[in-house]
């Protein structure tokens, strides 16, 4: 312990006691730290700098200056090498700074080796070792590097702040004023007026048990066990999402619900041929020649995004969840139809097995469609890619992409919302979903 750790910890262990025993039982000297110098000093863990070399109050003032104007309550997430804090305090409008602290071994290192008594002294200010996980304190700022350094307990808080500042890059992507959305929509128009509202499934089904099939890796542990249970007469509603549907076709598993949202999914991703008595829950952004091609009973539905607002008020519809995945409205419609035990398989958010998807790779080696193996060329690098991790079953890491992580977390918002409905997964290779209860499926 240094004479500097001691001197900060003083002042943590007077105002906040559960702070300071926290940061007493960490190891700072494990870390792969170092000290890096330019016009000013930092540190660097893991090749990340917390701060800037070369003038870190500019950097500290930059951030600041996303504030809204006249903020008098803020948090920050992450302290790097404490600039910010510091320099926020400066200002007499902040009457309380709410310092959340999303990695205590690095803080510790900090307050090892930097003068922290300042800002920790500021009656203003309350230190969180254990910020909340699952909601957002705004007005915040939120630093780069503490994001990208972030313990594991502390990953889906990261993953919160990660998806609130993409979120403008994300709705840019789904304007109602797209014009390849606009035709898609208009193409459409038939389909959204012969067919049924999905509400309309409810007079045929109505299961409290009901499993939700994704087409993640892990899917592929439970295809024997899918199999078996085909065969029953008394079984759970199986819905199923788009990409999983071949596999399961492939290993004699027929669903009774697909769901396709997404205008990107091909007539390769599903095979029409074998659709016959199954049923489609679709969104009008699905391409019209899988609505053509498809041989069972047709079903739709609008996501609840802006973007069908519009198309409501002439062709009203019911809107299911989305917020991304098509995972969504598929476990949306479970709950629609009665759904009071949903269980979870394939839906991994994640790239366990060093696979993208379940079937999909060992398909699209023995086939000779073009666009079959393009797509999976091209699945199978944004995972060789991925730079990103979620904590699978295990609490190990495991890579995933930015968007999957999205889903995660919003699912987990989602399944929280809904305290009258059980959830339970079915692997632990994929991501450890909150409210989710593990539940092992035995052939």
């Amino acid at each position: 312990m240094t004479e500097l750790f001691a001197a900060n910890l003083q002042i943590i262990q007077s105002r906040w006691p559960l702070a300071g025993a926290i940061l007493k039982q960490q190891a700072p000297g494990s870390l792969d730290a170092a000290l890096v110098t330019g016009q000013n000093q930092t540190i660097s863990v893991d090749g990340i700098q917390l701060s800037s070399r070369h003038n870190r109050l500019a950097e500290a003032r930059l951030y600041i200056d996303t504030l809204p104007a006249g903020a008098t309550e803020v948090s920050l997430y992450g302290v790097g090498m404490g600039d910010v804090p510091s320099v926020l305090l400066d200002s007499p409008a902040i009457s309380k700074l709410t310092v959340n602290i999303l990695n205590p071994a690095i803080f510790a290192l900090v307050l090892s080796y930097t003068d922290q008594s300042e800002w920790l002294s500021h009656p203003a200010v309350t230190l969180e070792l254990q910020p909340g996980q699952l909601k957002l304190t705004q007005p915040y700022i939120a630093l780069i590097a503490d994001l990208e350094l972030c313990s594991d307990d502390n990953a889906r808080l990261r993953d919160l702040l990660v998806l609130e500042q993409n979120l403008p890059y994300i709705n840019r992507r789904h304007q109602a004023t797209d014009p390849a959305i606009i035709k898609r929509l208009q193409d459409n128009r038939p389909f959204l007026l012969h067919d049924p509202d999905v509400i309309e499934l409810k007079r045929q089904i109505h299961s409290h048990k009901a499993l939700v099939i994704g087409a993640g890796p892990s899917l592929e542990e439970h295809y024997d066990y899918l199999a078996k249970l085909q065969a029953q007469r008394q079984r759970p509603l199986i819905i199923c999402a788009d990409t999983a549907m071949k596999g399961l076709l492939h290993h004699n598993i027929r669903p009774d619900i697909v769901v396709c949202i997404d205008g990107l999914i091909g007539e390769y991703h599903l095979p029409l041929a074998l659709s016959e008595g199954i049923a489609l829950a679709y969104y009008p952004r699905v391409a019209p020649e899988i609505l053509n091609g498809w041989k069972g009973p047709r079903f739709n539905a609008y996501g609840n995004s802006p973007l069908y607002d519009a198309l409501l008020k002439e062709i009203p519809k019911t809107r299911l969840y989305t917020n991304g995945s098509v995972i969504h409205p598929a476990i949306d419609l479970a709950v629609l139809l009665g759904g009071r035990e949903i269980t979870l398989l394939g839906c991994d958010f994640c790239y366990c097995h060093n696979k993208s998807h379940a079937f999909w790779d060992d398909f699209a080696k023995t086939t000779e469609d073009k666009m079959t193996q393009t797509w999976v060329k091209n699945t199978t690098h944004r995972m060789q890619n991925a730079s990103h991790w979620v904590l699978d079953g295990h609490g190990q890491r495991v890579a995933t992409d930015l968007n999957l992580r999205a889903y995660l977390r919003n699912l987990e918002t989602y399944i929280a919302k809904r305290p009258h409905v059980r959830f339970y997964q079915t692997s632990l290779s994929g991501a450890r979903i909150k409210g989710c209860q593990y539940r092992e499926l035995k052939p």
